[in-house]
């Protein structure tokens, strides 16, 4: 068992992220006090808060003696929303350090645990400067001088891409609905016959739910327009074409589907999603080993992703987007890169590489945890397809971590120059506004665009999220409607 004790509850969560870049555990028991026994791991957290200054101490005691230790000191900081952020990050660091001097191991991105580390690095460096900013992914994060390297590529890449003011917003429709569910899947999704008439309620509700788009972006600069799941080409034709009708009348420059699912591609839905005027679309392969594809719950093989990516691109598509997974059971670096290579032969404009996220509490992983590869490996594969996918002319755009992630690496996505996905750029980097609408929809609302992240008072963001259960969701379509109306004030 693993047992934290800090003085600053108010982290304890942050602090527990710490740990897992280490151990492998999901349970973390939250200690009253300071002392520890002979069994256990014990990470204990000190905290103090001086004239001008504060100090984070981290010791490590494991078989009742401690074992590690490490004392962080820095300058105290002045308004709440700078305070806040330094201790936490004293915090973060000094549990960080003592971990790693227990465990002899360095974490490619450091202390950092969020899931923006691009975000991070623009934000510091519009207030620092991107000297002081990259010394401080360096020497106070203690990330990679690689994946410092690698974020800062994505960052100069987003300038270009960011939107300009504060009165930019997307907008995200949801299908929660896959034909199965694939075994590591940790999103809200169902199959349309979850329950009876599961997909025509949903479909009756979601429309009502876009009742208010009108009102919502009166005055308003729609830049991108994603619709996702989910697989929203699981639902019926007629279901479809309702949706993206809708969607289609907003006008946004960019409109993307998210196909993802060989199985569900067809020519009737591609015609629909191109009449609709939608340019851009995904059809994910994930891996091209179907012994692998069979072991994840997918109901695909490689032969059908290859006729159900030629259908798209002959459907005259001006963007396609494809998923890839590594990390996946039984895999090695040379699977990630035979899949690949097979890939890029197609020349998709998007690639995007994600990394295998998942709970060890799991099924998936209790069923698969001997067959999974190491870290190492997984970063390996990683790093090997980032150099072919550079080489090819494919420049990373955007990323993101999750929790659980194998070797506390990151989701990519590589594109084409001038085929960069707008709506992933703005939801990860919170860069804009969205309105989300769909069960598990989060909208959310930036005030002060991404300009304001540099400045003294910081970049405010506000949230509204839909219900996740299809039920509830159905039940309560009016309460989301005014959640949205609430958050945007409309």
């Amino acid at each position: 068992m693993t047992y934290l004790y800090s003085e600053t509850p108010e982290f304890f969560s942050e602090l527990c992220e710490e740990i897992r870049l280490f151990i492998d555990i999901r349970r973390i028991e939250k200690l009253k006090t300071d002392e520890f026994e002979k069994d256990g791991f014990f990470v204990l957290h000190y905290f103090v808060r001086g004239e001008g200054s504060v100090e984070s101490t981290a010791r490590i005691a494991n078989d009742g003696e401690i074992v590690a230790e490490y004392t962080y000191e820095c300058a105290a900081q002045s308004g709440e929303l700078a305070r806040k952020r330094a201790e936490k990050r004293a915090a973060k660091i000094s549990l960080y350090r003592a971990l790693s001097g227990h465990f002899g191991k360095a974490m490619p991105w450091g202390s950092l645990t969020g899931i923006r580390p691009t975000k991070l690095l623009r934000d510091s460096q519009m207030r620092l400067g991107k000297a002081k900013a990259q010394a401080l992914f360096l020497n106070e994060f203690d990330v990679s001088e690689e994946k410092l390297a690698f974020a800062q590529r994505i960052v100069d890449v987003q300038q270009r891409l960011l939107p300009s003011g504060e009165n930019n917003i997307d907008v995200y429709i949801g299908i929660p609905f896959c034909t199965t569910r694939c075994a590591y899947c940790s999103f809200a999704s169902s199959t349309p016959d979850v329950f009876a008439d599961a997909e025509q309620l949903y479909m009756d509700a979601l429309t009502d739910e876009l009742n208010i788009l009108d009102d919502l972006l009166e005055g308003k600069v729609v830049r991108a327009v994603y619709v996702g799941g989910g697989t929203p080409t699981a639902i019926s034709d007629e279901n479809l074409k309702k949706i993206l009708s809708i969607a289609a009348k907003i006008g946004a420059d960019e409109f993307t589907v998210e196909a993802g699912r060989p199985d569900t591609i067809t020519q009737s839905k591609l015609k629909l999603i191109k009449q609709s005027g939608a340019k851009r679309i995904s059809v994910n392969a994930q891996t091209l080993r179907d012994d692998t594809l069979s072991r994840i719950g997918r109901c695909h093989t490689a032969q059908d992703f290859f006729e159900a990516y030629n259908m798209a691109r002959q459907a005259g598509f001006e963007s396609i987007n494809v998923d890839l997974i590594a990390g996946l059971p039984g895999e090695s670096a040379d699977d990630l890169v035979n899949t690949l290579e097979q890939i890029m032969r197609l020349e998709p404009q998007n690639i995007t590489v994600h990394t295998l996220a998942i709970k060890r509490a799991s099924k998936f992983a209790a069923q698969n945890m001997d067959a999974l590869p190491s870290s190492e490996d997984t970063r390996d594969a990683l790093k090997k397809a980032a150099d072919m996918l550079e080489k090819a002319g494919y420049a990373p755009y955007y990323m993101y971590r999750q929790k659980y992630m194998k070797g506390s690496m990151e989701n990519v996505g590589y594109a084409k120059h001038g085929k960069e996905c707008l709506y992933n750029i703005d939801n990860m980097e919170d860069a804009c506004s969205v309105a989300a609408f769909g069960a598990g929809g989060i909208s959310k609302r930036v005030f002060g665009g991404v300009q304001a992240a540099g400045n003294e008072t910081g970049q405010r963001i506000e949230r509204a999220a839909n219900v996740k259960d299809l039920r509830e969701y159905i039940a309560r379509t009016g309460e989301m409607r005014k959640r949205k109306r609430r958050l945007f004030e409309v």
